[in-house]
């Protein structure tokens, strides 16, 4: 090992203790990274953050967000909404090749898709007698052939009329859950862009449940909800079956304590949020982040409003606490100054209650047309405070690691490594990443690489701490030993993600090369 110079790079950063032993054999250096504050911004990272609609070359509405570290000048997070409708017209004729775009920007773009799949009930597609359909003609013409038809329902607050489907009717679930089934054949190809092969589930980070409700949102009005939750139990066992191992993640805006509406469905709801699949428990999704949290609405489904309980299990509990074991994502509402509501004052509020992983940088107010949400002309583009407010969010939304000291000793051979870890942001990582440490040689050419055997997700946010703060005694440890490690070079950590498609995740600390890796 080439001890002083790999030394004089680890003085670079600041050594807070030394240790030789006589016989020159043994060296020990504990080192501390200079650390990045939150308040210099967010550290851009996939799986956490940000989130687009498409993918490719774009990055939302900038600026929503502040970065203090940038690992790609585009989304590393990218999202789409898909209808039934859109991949099947004739029975059993699939076109989910028209998502193929979406795959060959994840390989090229180093992003990975969030598919909202498959809606039945949409502000777009085809019409059929004057009502528009999201699932496939022949599927309708089945129902209305039937006992449980479907209906044509018009949106009070959109003025359009669409086709409701009847989720009681086995003829539409069968359809549907063959789709799914198909769904997860195409899934499971691979596909090759630019001489790189990926499969193309790999590149899913989450599947959405969209299969009921407007947009699949999980609200409708009482007139289309079923008379029990069975019907649509199997739809959610259908999802965690045939998309076995992609985390699904479930909707909330059903999820409200009004017993004249929603009772029928209870038992549903916490079918939702006790399943699971091989990715794990499902994860959930709210939309309207920044809206009034006060409104009666949103009492009753996230906080001790909802009063729906089962088994002694509170479900504003269980969807409080969803953090903790699978993620939730969402998106921003547009809204407006009412009363005495500034808009989006309440985000951080509801961030810090949540503890998103990601909150999509677009869907808010900008001035640019009167909106269903957004009557006036309100921009949050001239509105410093709401501003603010999101720079904030996401400058703690998802994970926030750094390790605090980093402990390196070397004799002969034999390589310790001791890294104390921590979580500064709000969540963990739900994705498995590699903790990668590798040595170059003076020509910068790799000799050896080893990889930690430490699990990130398990690095929470302390229960102790206000997320940004910085606390040391706090940190987790872990040590990685190696042996048969070349003497010679300089030492590197990376953490990659083993499908090879995202950027290197970046840290809160300085030191980052241009390769995505820290100096140890």
């Amino acid at each position: 090992m080439r001890v002083r110079s790999f030394f004089t790079l680890l003085l670079l950063l600041s050594v807070t203790s030394c240790a030789f032993v006589k016989n020159g054999k043994v060296v020990r250096r504990t080192i501390t990274p200079e650390i990045i504050p939150v308040t210099q911004g967010a550290i851009q990272n996939a799986g956490a953050g940000t989130e687009v609609w498409h993918g490719g070359e774009k990055d939302g509405l900038t600026n929503l967000v502040k970065y203090a570290v940038r690992v790609s000048d585009y989304s590393v997070n990218s999202m789409i909404r898909v209808k039934w409708t859109d991949y099947e017209m004739e029975e059993g004729k699939y076109l989910f090749e028209k998502m193929d775009r979406n795959f060959e920007y994840c390989i090229k773009y180093g992003q990975k898709l969030t598919i909202g799949c498959f809606l039945t009930s949409d502000s777009s597609g085809p019409k059929i007698d004057g009502a528009l359909c999201a699932y496939p003609a022949y599927v309708h013409e089945a129902l209305q052939k039937s006992p449980q038809k479907d209906i044509k329902y018009e949106v009070r607050y959109h003025k359009l009329t669409r086709w409701e489907p009847n989720f009681e009717n086995s003829y539409f679930f069968e359809r549907y859950n063959a789709l799914l089934k198909a769904f997860a054949e195409y899934l499971e190809q691979p596909l090759t862009v630019d001489g790189k092969t990926v499969q193309r589930r790999k590149m899913i980070r989450y599947i959405e449940m969209r299969h009921f409700g407007f947009w699949g949102e999980g609200a409708y009005p009482k007139k289309l909800i079923p008379a029990n939750s069975a019907c649509l139990i199997q739809f959610a066992d259908s999802f965690a079956r045939n998309l076995s191992k992609i985390r699904i993640l479930v909707p909330t805006n059903g999820m409200v304590y009004v017993p004249s509406l929603y009772d029928s469905l209870k038992d549903y709801h916490f079918h939702l949020l006790t399943t699971k699949n091989e990715a794990g428990l499902f994860g959930i999704f709210r939309d309207n982040w920044g809206w009034d949290e006060r409104s009666s609405y949103f009492q009753k489904i996230y906080y001790p409003s909802n009063k729906y309980e089962k088994d002694g299990v509170r479900m504003y509990e269980l969807i409080r606490d969803r953090w903790k074991v699978a993620p939730l994502i969402g998106e921003p509402g547009q809204t407006y100054p009412k009363g005495d509501f500034h808009p989006y004052s309440c985000l951080m509020q509801q961030v810090n209650y949540m503890h998103p992983a990601v909150v999509r940088n677009c869907n808010v107010s900008t001035g640019a047309g009167k909106s269903v949400t957004n009557p006036t002309t309100y921009t949050i583009l001239k509105d410093q405070p709401a501003l603010d407010q999101f720079h904030q969010a996401y400058s703690i939304i998802g994970f926030r690691y750094l390790f605090t000291s980093a402990e390196v000793e070397r004799e002969g051979c034999n390589l310790s490594i001791a890294i104390n870890w921590l979580n500064i942001g709000l969540t963990p990582t739900y994705d498995v990443w590699d903790i990668r440490f590798f040595i170059k040689d003076e020509s910068g050419k790799e000799i050896w690489s080893g990889v930690s055997s430490l699990d990130l997700r398990t690095i929470l946010p302390s229960d102790n701490l206000t997320p940004g703060v910085v606390d040391s005694s706090c940190s987790k440890r872990h040590t990685d030993r190696f042996s048969g490690v070349p003497k010679n070079g300089r030492l590197y950590l990376e953490i990659v993600d083993p499908v090879g498609v995202s950027p290197n995740m970046a840290l809160s600390i300085k030191g980052r090369t241009i390769e995505g890796a820290y100096p140890l």
